[in-house]
């Protein structure tokens, strides 16, 4: 069996592929990132300066830089993806926002200490070491900065998981690379106040919430979670993909059917945590 691994370049090669499509996530679920867009303690104060870390095709930096009119307000913001970061560019013709194509770890470790003053995270969290980014999230952040996360947990995508391991062990010969299919994932909400509070962070909001996934074909359903990037890495794991795809189509369709529907969720945790 093949001891490769699926590394952050596959994942920027999918997430490239995802970027002219990732406006079909933002649709069903910009509303719960809405969530931790809480920045009034922002407002009335200059020489703001923000990291949307992860930032996808920029809907956070939108939403702060229209929220925030002071001209001395500075959002960094950083992808892997230069496909991303260019539809982001494209969306935010804004001065005030720098926009940094790199790996977000290697990013961090280059950034001096106590710069921002707030770090928002969509969704990305557990593509990291979450013990390092979060140690360092805590040392760029200035005293009483605020760390702003919607994550995924465990629970979420419910049967998908599961259909791409069982894939796995039925084309172990077609194997390309292996892929954790939990990434690093919170178990809930508590764990991930502990990831945070353990570096030094207080809570100030916490909550968990599921979002169903439904549509009236199993091809649907796949095609959602391929154009979206929920299922990012997947694409390196088989040689054969064409075959495979089929497969998970057929899998789909018998394991994930409700009602009417083709179903899966998304369960994921809201956090807004402070620097003590």
């Amino acid at each position: 069996m093949t001891k490769r691994i699926v590394r952050r370049e596959d994942y920027r090669e999918e997430y490239n592929i995802a970027a002219s499509t990732y406006h079909i996530w933002l649709k069903k679920m910009n509303k719960h990132t809405n969530t931790i867009l809480k920045i009034d303690h922002l407002k009335n104060q200059e020489n703001i300066h923000i990291l949307d870390f992860a930032c996808g095709t920029g809907y956070i930096s939108g939403f702060v830089l229209s929220a925030l009119k002071d001209p001395t307000v500075k959002i960094t913001a950083v992808d892997i993806s230069d496909k991303m970061i260019e539809i982001a560019k494209g969306n935010i013709s804004d001065s005030r926002c720098l926009f940094i194509v790199r790996d977000g770890t290697d990013f961090l470790f280059g950034e001096e200490d106590e710069k921002y003053d707030a770090i928002f995270c969509g969704y990305a969290l557990p593509y990291f070491n979450h013990k390092k980014v979060i140690k360092e999230f805590h040392r760029i952040l200035k005293k009483n900065g605020t760390a702003h996360f919607i994550t995924n947990c465990k629970g979420t995508l419910k049967g998908i998981d599961e259909i791409y391991i069982d894939t796995m062990k039925e084309y172990s010969s077609s194997l390309n690379k292996i892929m954790e299919i939990g990434y690093q994932l919170p178990k809930n909400q508590n764990d991930l106040k502990s990831w945070f509070e353990r570096r030094q962070f207080s809570t100030v909001f916490l909550d968990t919430v599921e979002e169903i996934i439904s549509y009236s074909s199993p091809e649907e359903l796949y095609n959602w979670l391929k154009n979206t990037g929920a299922i990012a890495g997947t694409d390196h794991i088989f040689s054969d993909e064409k075959e495979i795809i089929e497969s998970i189509i057929n899998k789909i369709e018998n394991r994930c059917n409700c009602e009417d529907k083709y179903c899966t969720n998304h369960k994921f945790i809201q956090g807004i945590f402070k620097k003590k």
